[in-house]
């Protein structure tokens, strides 16, 4: 009996640490982000959530917190990127479900794709192609 007691792990004092503040002041944003986000999508300008971080006691800069913010809405829409669609999901299961989905199949590129002007140009023929043979007929 003694043996499955140290087999178990005691997770209760960490649970009991996830209302204390975090030592860092990204740990501490990202604690409050759920209730930061909230707070955007209510209206609030950063000026005010950034006024009543401080008053709760996250001492943190208006620069800082801009840049931990948009760390923060990067991430989300990363995630949110990650998760695959069920429309496509399923069309392309529809259309052959033992065909493998590769990365590079996507119907668009992301709306934030910092690669796709270079994709683009890639894929449009330059202004001038040089033909070996050229076409007599057309020639001066």
């Amino acid at each position: 009996m003694d043996h499955i007691a140290k087999n178990k792990l005691d997770l209760s004092r960490l649970r009991a640490r996830l209302g204390e503040k975090p030592r860092t002041k990204a740990g501490q944003i990202r604690q409050a982000w759920p209730d930061i986000r909230a707070l955007f999508e209510a209206g609030h300008s950063l000026r005010d959530i950034w006024t009543w971080l401080n008053e709760i006691g996250i001492d943190i800069g208006y620069a800082r917190l801009s840049d931990y913010i948009s760390q923060m809405r990067r991430r989300d829409q990363a995630a949110a990127l990650a998760e695959p669609s069920p429309a496509i999901s399923d069309s392309r299961r529809a259309s052959d479900p033992a065909a493998p989905v590769s990365p590079n199949s996507a119907l668009a590129p992301a709306p934030n794709d910092p690669l796709s002007n270079i994709r683009e140009r890639q894929n449009r023929s330059s202004g001038f192609q040089y033909n070996s043979e050229p076409d007599v007929t057309k020639l001066i």
